[in-house]
């Protein structure tokens, strides 16, 4: 059989590959789902999850990604510009504003939540009910010299205290050594950590000498297996046990703190970004509560309101301006 001329094959080979490349998609080449990027503390994971499944059923084209590297490696993510929202359960630092403004990557922050540092200890435990700043300190300054709860009580049994702990990325430890050690310092060796809360969590209930911290909902969902300890903020203060009502009153000292989100600005010209965020906003009150935490005060509402409004504003002159502005021949 002699061969196809050049010229009717060349047609059909174009056909073909037309039809391959429109396959299943009316004729078209697909586009990529939207996607938005969430990563940072493990504590406000669980309030950005709420948002990401809540948000399924409003745009189920849109795929929101949320993992949980801790705050500081939320926010080194971003600063490598791969995230949108970095979930954070401490302030920014000054250094890590600055690397960002240097770079362009301008973020705005909303208040989605309070939670309090819960110290736990073993449900076996019967003699530790409270624990003092004080006592917090000597045990866990770096230089400390405590061994045993005999060392911090001399009611307490002599045997050996086994910490548990978040990692040096985590939000929650930061925030915990300065709180009870002092800006700037540093923790003892020799403890168990994880950036995972509930390897914790599993650490203190398998260990009857086991003493542990991590945000306050790990404990609320593991009531059963733990048991958490009043702190005790000075010699004239009374013990205060972590619960929704002593975080939301600023009772539970010095360990009740907000939770973030950082937005990258320019994140939201983008609509599917626009949409999540309006969402999450919106519904921040009920998504704190399903992820365990005290939710946003009212005045912390209208903060993130008129934020909003103003990010918005500035995306959309942006936008203005970028339609306005004439292309580059």
């Amino acid at each position: 059989m002699r061969p196809w001329p050049e010229l009717v094959r060349l047609p059909i080979l174009t056909t073909l590959v037309g039809c391959l490349a429109g396959c299943g998609s009316g004729g078209g080449l697909t586009s990529p789902a939207p996607t938005i990027v969430v990563d940072g503390s493990s504590t406000v994971f669980r309030i950005s999850k709420a948002a990401q499944e809540a948000f399924a059923s409003v745009d189920p084209d849109v795929t929101v990604v949320v993992d949980n590297h801790g705050t500081g490696g939320g926010f080194g993510r971003y600063l490598q510009g791969e995230v949108d929202i970095v979930d954070a359960s401490r302030d920014a630092k000054p250094d890590e504003k600055e690397k960002a403004w240097s770079q362009a990557l301008e973020w705005t922050r909303f208040v989605v939540g309070y939670d309090g540092i819960t110290l736990a200890v073993n449900a076996k435990n019967d003699f530790a009910r409270s624990i003092t700043v004080d006592q917090l300190k000597k045990l866990w300054e770096a230089d400390s010299k405590v061994v045993t709860w005999k060392d911090l009580d001399p009611s307490w049994p002599d045997r050996k205290i086994v910490l548990y702990s978040p990692d040096n990325d985590s939000g929650t430890f930061e925030f915990f050594v300065e709180a009870i050690l002092g800006k700037g310092k540093h923790p003892r060796d020799g403890v168990q950590q994880s950036s995972d809360d509930n390897i914790l969590v599993n650490g203190v209930v398998g260990d009857p000498d086991g003493l542990g911290y991590f945000g306050y909902a790990y404990y609320a969902d593991n009531k059963e297996r733990l048991k958490a300890l009043a702190v005790q903020a000075g010699a004239e203060a009374p013990p205060v046990a972590p619960s929704p009502e002593t975080i939301a009153d600023k009772s539970y000292k010095p360990l009740s703190r907000p939770l973030y989100i950082f937005v990258k600005n320019s994140s939201t010209k983008r609509p599917e970004m626009a949409s999540f965020l309006s969402y999450y906003l919106d519904n921040v009150s009920t998504l704190a509560v399903t992820g365990r935490y005290d939710p946003p005060t009212p005045e912390d509402i209208e903060a993130n309101k008129a934020a909003l409004a103003s990010l918005t504003a500035k995306s959309g002159d942006d936008a203005a301006q970028a339609v306005a502005k004439p292309s580059t021949p």
